[in-house]
């Protein structure tokens, strides 16, 4: 943990982490036995990082030789050669083809972009408005022509809508502490189910995206006195009581397009 004010560590928080806590089907209410703490990977994890490779390489050549490699090349490079972890072989080969099929149509659509500003980076940045720093992994970031702001993209496997909202609040703050203003457009691919969410942050949705960081800020264990960098069960089950009460609060309609 970084040293803050008054010589106490700061407080971060890490969008993979909180992604991987908000993804959680049992919400972490119960703890786990220590025996099932540490299950290898499952298909939606090699999944991702099959897709998080292939979408890094293609976008790391150059525009013109992106013409000549077709994205499913990439894809299979880093595709699980088992099946284990998924639920059958006929789940796998699904999988296999409805992502190699999404992913081809989401490059295609982006044929415009030429060279990406940022390319799967973390960055970190700190809110001193809330005493804390933000952790962020950025996939893919974009400066299209005739744009003073960011388009920033999001290519994940299964569409989460509490993955989705949180990473929407997060890259509304990062880039507003970081950059200065504020993106012009999230784009978040769904490959699985074949959607593509935009989202086009405002002055007024800032204030909610910073509201929304303070309560999982409020959240997390007092890092002076956590016992580790993980979140517990308890923190973890109340994180999700805190969200879910915010959200049924709150009123001010979303500019969010599902395609």
């Amino acid at each position: 943990m970084p040293v803050g004010r008054n010589d106490l560590p700061e407080r971060l928080l890490e969008d993979y982490r909180l992604e991987e806590m908000l993804r959680s089907p049992h919400r972490f209410i119960r703890p786990e036995p220590v025996s099932e703490q540490r299950l290898p990977l499952q298909w939606r994890h090699r999944v991702q990082y099959a897709v998080s490779h292939a979408v890094n390489a293609f976008y790391s050549l150059d525009p013109d030789v992106r013409k000549e490699v077709p994205v499913q090349y990439l894809l299979e490079k880093w595709w699980p050669r088992k099946t284990d972890g998924f639920e059958s072989v006929l789940h796998y080969w699904d999988v296999k083809n409805k992502i190699t099929d999404e992913l081809s149509l989401a490059i295609a659509m982006n044929d415009d972009l030429k060279h990406p500003a940022i390319l799967f980076e973390q960055w970190r940045t700190e809110l001193p408005s809330l005493s804390m720093h933000l952790s962020m992994i950025f996939q893919a970031a974009w400066q299209p022509e005739g744009w003073d702001s960011l388009l920033i993209q999001k290519y994940m496997v299964v569409h989460d809508p509490n993955v989705v909202e949180a990473f929407q609040h997060m890259v509304s703050a990062f880039c507003w502490e970081a950059f200065g203003k504020l993106p012009g457009m999230i784009e978040i691919y769904c490959l699985l189910e074949g959607r593509k969410i935009r989202y086009i942050p405002g002055r007024q949705s800032l204030i909610r995206s910073m509201d929304y960081i303070r309560l999982i800020r409020d959240s997390m264990p007092q890092a002076e006195v956590a016992e580790s960098e993980q979140f517990t069960t308890r923190d973890k089950a109340r994180i999700h009581e805190e969200v879910d009460r915010w959200r049924t609060e709150a009123i001010e309609p979303k500019k969010t397009w599902l395609m």
